[in-house]
């Protein structure tokens, strides 16, 4: 038996969100925002966005950059054109990364490149830039996800099948033609999954389809920033357990500290949700207390958009208007933002439901 209290001070020693910013974990799922992307576009599959710095969400698809015509408005305009000799003509895009400062990142897809340009490298409505290499960098290098580290190099997840995984950290000032770009997690044994990074610089990736290895189909973890940082840090022997999350092939750490998963482990029956991992279970795992127990709702969100259809999730988080993204294809769902703040009462009753018995 153990009991298990985190509190504030402690949580933020970690890096995580404390119990009194868990609103928007206990909120997530209450209600939906249906969003309707652009059209899918050429040579894709599905329509993959990111949150510009101020707001408005940035689609993806074909060869085709679009941005939103004001915050929340849902409308979309096409801005950009990738340089159709980079991307044989369309992408179907693998992911999307806007930095704080807005560079932009988009993983186009297998065997096509991952591009980074500045925000001030769109164009306008009616008058789209074409992302020439004078205007955007294209790195030809393997990729499924990415995500920007604090120091403002790409963090790649890749992989070949039958092969370990690993996550890259491109250097985006390097020459595309000598693209600096080493290897920070190594021996994934698994399929290439999802990445990202919380506020004190901790590296979260997963084994996206187990075959072989200590860890299996959707195994999450983290990696303390000296691990990766002077690594490349083994998958398999380091790293904290988080827990065991659908395929984790898309990974979002919100503004609290709660990290979204999304992706399916059809081999468990495990798809169809997203998954949001509460920023105090992610505290107790690294505190040594063991990985989350996800089918305990205070661990563990398990969020279900208002599909038509079968769902396999990607998330993103824009942090500017508190909003959790869920991509399906053509299909975008956006929660509906938690209030800012809670009142002491409710504090004090969500502080008491994290003391439990397991």
């Amino acid at each position: 038996m153990r009991t298990v209290v985190v509190s504030c001070a402690a949580a933020a020693m970690l890096g995580v969100a404390s119990p009194a910013t868990a609103d928007a974990f206990e909120r997530y799922g209450q209600s939906w925002r249906a969003v309707t992307p652009p059209p899918i576009g050429p040579q894709s599959y599905q329509v993959m966005g990111g949150a510009l710095p101020d707001g408005r969400m940035l689609a993806v698809t074909g060869n085709s950059v679009f941005v939103e015509s004001g915050v929340g408005s849902g409308a979309f305009d096409e801005v950009a054109v990738f340089d159709a000799g980079k991307t044989g003509g369309g992408s179907d895009p693998a992911f999307v990364a806007v930095g704080p400062t807005g560079t932009i990142a988009v993983g186009t897809g297998f065997g096509r490149p991952v591009v980074v340009f500045s925000v001030d490298a769109l164009g306008t409505p009616g008058a789209p830039t074409t992302l020439t290499p004078g205007v955007a960098s294209y790195y030809d290098l393997p990729h499924y996800h990415g995500a920007w580290s604090h120091d403002g190099r790409l963090a790649l997840t890749a992989g070949d099948f039958g092969s370990p995984s690993r996550v890259t950290l491109l250097d985006v000032t390097s020459d595309p033609g000598s693209p600096v770009n080493v290897t920070i997690v190594e021996n994934i044994a698994g399929a290439s999954a999802g990445v990202a990074f919380d506020n004190a610089g901790r590296l979260y990736t997963a084994n996206g389809f187990g075959y072989g290895g200590a860890s299996d189909t959707g195994w999450i973890k983290a990696f303390e920033p000296a691990a990766w940082q002077h690594g490349p840090a083994d998958f398999e022997s380091q790293g904290v357990l988080i827990g065991d999350v659908l395929s984790g092939v898309s990974l979002a750490i919100d503004a609290f500290g709660n990290l979204a998963v999304g992706g399916g482990d059809y081999a468990e029956g495990d798809s169809g949700y997203l998954g949001v991992i509460g920023a105090g279970a992610i505290a107790d795992a690294l505190a040594g207390l063991g990985p989350i127990d996800r089918n305990d709702p205070l661990q563990m969100r398990m969020l279900l958009p208002p599909t038509g259809g079968f769902a396999f999730f990607s998330a993103s988080y824009n942090a500017s208007t508190g909003e959790l993204y869920a991509f399906d294809g053509s299909e975008w769902f956006a929660t509906v933002p938690a209030p800012a703040t809670l009142s002491i009462l409710a504090l004090t009753a969500l502080a008491a439901r994290r003391r439990r018995d397991a």
